[in-house]
């Protein structure tokens, strides 16, 4: 059985075009499924929540963007003996890229009905509070949060969606904060190594995939098989120079600027010296100046491509 979580409005709209598709194909391979709608922000949780007695040893199939596989990741306990997969249908699409699976609808469809196996892959928690969460591709504290902030909440990301440039959202913010933002010195602490300290920090992310934003590479040797995250801390640069991290990142080219720093571990604490905004898998997730990046080893099965 094949249960489907589907948002009908992502990339404006598109999710439910490829969802009608999809169906066309289930029926006319005879394939029994079920198909669950999200209506809201959050809701894709909910309804992971009431189908877990249902989903044992079954197929749960993602139809939208990088927030609705948030959302999903969220909803299952680790470790949950279910296989999981994904038709990409967002704007950004850093999990499917990540995880080398095909942004064309048809084509992920048709990998998800010829199955080679599932393999369990690494998910990353964040720590906020008493509030613990999980993330498939990223989570963050400062600019880069901002800037996902600012995308979510922007008319211009459904106008560039319909002309298929959703990704030039995320830069037209990236420029337009920069000249507001003000970086904060932060505290750093890797597994049990002493603390290390960065000032004016632009921002600080861990990475389980490589690719944020919409296909930056902060992370090209993230790997969500090896038990580890990366991570990338921004600090101590002009403005000018943050304006060239973001052409140089999506060339990976951006590893040997000064001022950004890569490290690889299994935890790291930030401590900021005032509050920021916080993004998980590009999805708004509160305000703190204490938070904690980790791995979850083999937290979820993924289906093999």
């Amino acid at each position: 059985m094949y249960y489907f979580i589907v948002n009908p409005s992502s990339r404006s709209g598109q999710g439910m075009e490829v969802w009608i598709q999809a169906e066309y194909t289930l029926k006319k391979e005879r394939i029994a499924y079920q198909v669950f709608f999200t209506r809201y922000s959050g809701h894709g949780t909910k309804l992971v929540h009431s189908l877990l007695p249902k989903l044992h040893e079954q197929h749960l199939v993602i139809i939208g963007g990088d927030g609705t596989v948030n959302e999903v990741l969220n909803g299952l306990p680790s470790h949950f003996p279910v296989t999981v997969s994904y038709i990409p249908v967002g704007s950004g699409n850093d999990f499917a890229r990540g995880m080398q699976i095909s942004s064309q609808p048809e084509e992920a469809l048709r990998h998800l009905l010829s199955p080679c196996g599932s393999e369990r892959i690494d998910l990353g928690k964040l720590n906020a509070g008493k509030h613990e969460s999980v993330f498939g591709v990223s989570s963050g504290i400062g600019y880069d949060a901002e800037v996902c902030y600012e995308v979510s909440h922007s008319r211009i990301k459904k106008w560039l969606n319909r002309l298929h440039l959703g990704k030039l959202a995320y830069a037209a913010a990236a420029i337009r904060l920069l000249f507001t933002f003000r970086p904060s010195d932060m505290e750093i602490t890797l597994d049990d190594q002493p603390p290390l300290h960065f000032y004016n920090v632009y921002f600080a992310a861990g990475m389980n995939l490589p690719y944020e934003g919409g296909g930056f590479r902060f992370c090209p040797a993230a790997n969500c098989k090896d038990g580890k995250l990366d991570f990338m801390i921004v600090h101590s640069l002009p403005k000018w120079k943050i304006l060239l991290l973001f052409p140089t990142a999506y060339f990976a080219l951006h590893t040997h600027i000064r001022g950004i720093t890569i490290l690889q571990g299994k935890s790291m604490h930030i401590h900021s010296s005032h509050p920021f905004r916080l993004h998980r898998d590009g999805e708004f997730a509160g305000y703190s100046n204490d938070i904690t990046l980790s791995i979850n080893p083999e937290a979820v099965y993924l289906q093999r491509r």
